[in-house]
């Protein structure tokens, strides 16, 4: 009887068991994702930090040269205006005349651009063609990398609509400017109502300002004056570009801010009441809806606010960085907002 061949031939996978191993596959996959996208904005958040530590570096070797922080910004002042708040009563004027160039601009030696710095001209705006060169240049130390904005924003002629805040058109764009991602810290309440000629007058009917912070116009704060402690003081924070946009070279004079349009990666559920354009380099610890804390659901277009989860990044006035919890208590966050206020806070409780 003849033996019939053995066959050697293999035999292929079952539709099972190809199957089982795709499915084995994705469930590797789900797993090891977000511990990837983790350790991606461990990363990026590493290199916030890092950016607001040569800020602060910066900030004391300007401190070294001048003895003092630099201005929040320089600016002439209209003296004929009273009440910073109420443009419509005041003629549609701003109270700022010029220049406008802020903290960020006064630094750039100490962060070696000298070359940037010399192509200003510090006697005339950003508008002026002659300050293109500056005023567009991106600098990756003012931007934070969890932050994928566009590189240059715009700065609104006109206070944008707050029932339509993110419709504006090309028409209505005053200046365009290089974007940051951080503002100097400037006190409590409204910019506008501490922004008055005599600063600190408050004018009846418009809301709290009280400018007690590090950066304000023309302030020429000494560490003396830090009474509450540098260690203790807030002095830069993060903004990120879907609450508003940020600049790191001037205040646009007569320029407004408004929230993001969505179209250019907006959230569209802030608050969209406009503010001068002076909440373009600074902020403030917000006193209205409530005290508001860092990436607070209700925040307005000069509050902070990060990219980076349950949190934002500040440089203090020591030159720290530190994390600063959404859910830090809003006393605690606005005694850390004030220079001079005597309060006593705990390194626990943020």
């Amino acid at each position: 009887m003849p033996v019939r061949p053995f066959s050697h031939q293999s035999r292929g996978f079952t539709l099972i068991e190809l199957l089982v191993v795709i499915a084995i596959i994705a469930v590797l996959i789900a797993l090891l994702l977000p511990a990837v996208q983790s350790a991606r904005e461990a990363a990026r958040r590493a290199g916030c930090v890092n950016n607001l530590k040569q800020i602060g570096v910066a900030l004391h070797n300007y401190i070294d040269a001048m003895n003092v922080f630099p201005p929040g910004y320089v600016s002439a002042i209209n003296p004929a205006i009273t009440d910073p708040c109420n443009m419509d009563a005041e003629g549609g004027k701003s109270i700022d005349l010029g220049s406008g160039w802020a903290w960020g601009s006064l630094i750039l030696p100490q962060l070696e651009q000298q070359p940037v710095y010399n192509s200003i001209n510090f006697s005339l705006s950003l508008a002026y063609a002659q300050n293109d060169t500056c005023s567009t240049t991106s600098l990756a130390v003012y931007l934070c990398p969890s932050d994928f904005g566009s590189n240059l924003v715009p700065v609104l002629a006109n206070p944008p609509d707050p029932a339509n805040p993110g419709t504006y058109s090309g028409s209505n764009v005053v200046d365009t400017v290089a974007r940051g991602n951080y503002v100097g810290c400037w006190g409590l309440g409204e910019l506008c109502a501490g922004s008055t000629p005599t600063p600190g007058i408050m004018v009846a009917g418009d809301p709290i300002g009280i400018p007690n912070g590090i950066f304000q116009r023309n302030s020429n704060t000494r560490i003396a004056s830090i009474s509450d402690g540098t260690s203790n003081t807030f002095a830069v924070g993060e903004r990120s570009h879907n609450l508003s946009y940020v600049t790191w070279t001037a205040r646009s004079i007569n320029g407004w801010l408004g929230v993001t349009p969505p179209a250019d990666g907006g959230s569209d559920r802030f608050n969209p009441s406009p503010e001068e354009c002076w909440t373009q380099v600074l902020g403030p610890a917000g006193l209205e809806n409530g005290m508001r804390t860092p990436n607070d659901p209700e925040a307005h277009v000069e509050d902070y606010w990060s990219y980076h989860p349950g949190g934002v990044n500040f440089l203090f006035g020591d030159g720290s960085v530190h994390f600063i919890k959404s859910s830090i208590n809003p006393i605690t966050y606005r005694a850390l907002m004030t220079r001079n206020m005597g309060e006593v806070i705990s390194s626990s409780s943020y």
